[in-house]
């Protein structure tokens, strides 16, 4: 079931997601209605969604328990290289 929906947006970018749409071959409300619908899947990976894809491929790669030596090892690295 659809129901309507009034919004307030800048004329420029109503123009240009208009542009967006018709190059896609949707309808500006489908593209608004995939966008609502992502937002629920898109909370969940907010983490991933903000990092690079470097960070991506990296993150959780150290537990968080083993933070806290990280530093320490690090220290003792720079120490032992440069000492």
């Amino acid at each position: 079931m659809s129901t309507k929906l009034t919004l307030s947006i800048d004329e420029k970018v109503v123009a240009e997601a208009k542009e967006y749409a018709r190059e896609s071959g949707k309808s500006l409300s489908k593209l608004i209605e995939g966008y609502l619908r992502g937002l629920k899947k898109d909370s969940k990976k907010s983490t991933e969604r903000t990092l690079s894809p470097v960070l991506k491929r990296l993150h959780g790669c150290i537990k968080e328990s083993e933070l806290a030596t990280g530093k320490d090892d690090y220290a003792a690295h720079i120490l032992n290289k440069y000492a």
